[in-house]
């Protein structure tokens, strides 16, 4: 690759071979002849062996977004020619790293402790390989060489920590107690009359020799310690492109807090999706999510109901722009045994609770908000 000098080179030995010709001047022919000279010492200077060897160690794999980034460390080694004061690019995402190293000479060691990276936004990011762009002494030719493996980095949303989950969700022995009633289970409700086919091991004879009649004991169902997350990522949910981020943070804290709790979590966004009681596989999940067309929504919806049917708690996080109607017909998938619960991020309007007929409507319009509002409606 010619640079922007041997591009000039070029087109002032054209001209002066050219012009040395026409008018017969040997002044312009000799520096025709000079810029061809230079021009071929670049050429053959590519062509020694030996390129140089690349590593880089990434001193911290995971960050949070708005987290200075981690420096890293590069180890290069040169290779049978010379390099001469040369420029290393280090890729980091969507950025570019331009370092300046001293001159090595041929089967040198040279290393950059901290490499300080860009600052970079959500996501799962590659930095490397290293690209050593190769120039002959007077710089006419460049070849890039692309040397060493790459390292990932993965930058996890803004979370807020979130109050103790209440109001049905506290831990038992067998799970979480709902408020669908049953008639064998360990959390107690009431007592109520007997009904042919009850079992009879459930009479409370004392109960019922003073009613004269026989009484059963009611218990609450309890659930297993199952959370249901489910981030709607459909473009046309999200009318400003910070909300889908505030979506994110909100779906994510809510996953970390079920996750402390010791729930079993289910965390998804399109086909990206964790299922663990551990946090970093919630926020490393979290990196991955992305905007699509939204038209497998309910598909997705319909896949989670089936791996966690009888799921305690399910949290549809969208945007203002996703109708009402439809989480309606995600929540069908899960039964109206589960408490349920919306979450719009919409960074347009002001905090609010709504209550409707059939749910409970959260509108977070900021990260530090999300925390009273859960506390809020989850009583």
């Amino acid at each position: 690759m010619l640079t922007s000098l041997g591009r000039g080179l070029l087109l002032t030995g054209a001209l002066a071979a050219v012009l040395g010709e026409w008018l017969h001047w040997q002044e312009f022919t000799q520096l025709a002849v000079l810029t061809a000279g230079l021009l071929s010492i670049g050429l053959l200077w590519q062509l020694l062996p030996g390129a140089p060897e690349a590593r880089l160690v990434l001193r911290r794999q995971r960050i949070v977004v708005g987290a200075p980034a981690p420096a890293v460390s590069l180890e290069l080694q040169a290779g049978a020619a010379p390099m001469l004061f040369p420029t290393v690019l280090v890729p980091a995402g969507p950025e570019v790293v331009h370092l300046r190293l001293p001159s090595l000479r041929p089967f040198a060691r040279h290393t950059e402790p901290a490499v300080t990276l860009p600052d970079l936004p959500r996501g799962v990011h590659v930095v490397g390989p290293v690209t050593y762009e190769k120039t002959d002494p007077v710089g006419v030719v460049s070849r890039r060489l692309e040397s060493g493996a790459s390292v990932t980095l993965l930058v996890s949303p803004a979370v807020t920590d979130l109050a103790v989950f209440a109001g049905g969700l506290t831990n038992d022995l067998d799970g979480a107690a709902s408020q669908q009633l049953s008639m064998s289970d360990l959390a107690f409700h009431a007592l109520r009359e007997y009904v042919p086919g009850d079992d009879l091991r459930h009479v409370h004879w004392r109960s019922s020799a003073k009613a004269g009649e026989l009484l059963v004991r009611q218990f609450h169902e309890s659930r297993r310690g199952h959370v249901t997350v489910l981030l709607d990522d459909a473009r046309s949910s999200y009318p400003r492109a910070v909300d889908f981020e505030l979506a994110v943070s909100t779906a994510t804290s809510i996953a970390l807090r079920a996750v402390r709790d010791d729930f079993d979590t289910y965390l998804r966004c399109g086909a990206d999706l964790a299922h663990s009681r551990e946090a970093v596989a919630m926020t490393d999940a979290a990196c991955r999510f992305t905007l699509g067309d939204g038209s497998d929504y309910l598909a997705h919806a319909t896949d989670a109901a089936n791996i966690v049917g009888d799921t305690g708690l399910v949290v549809q996080v969208t945007g203002a722009g996703r109708d009402l109607v439809q989480l309606e017909t995600v929540a069908d998938r899960f039964g109206r045994g589960s408490e349920w619960l919306v979450v719009r991020a919409d960074s347009a309007q002001g905090a609010r609770v709504r209550d409707h007929a059939t749910l409970r409507e959260l509108t977070v319009p900021d990260l530090p908000s999300l925390r009273e509002l859960m506390s809020r409606g989850m009583r």
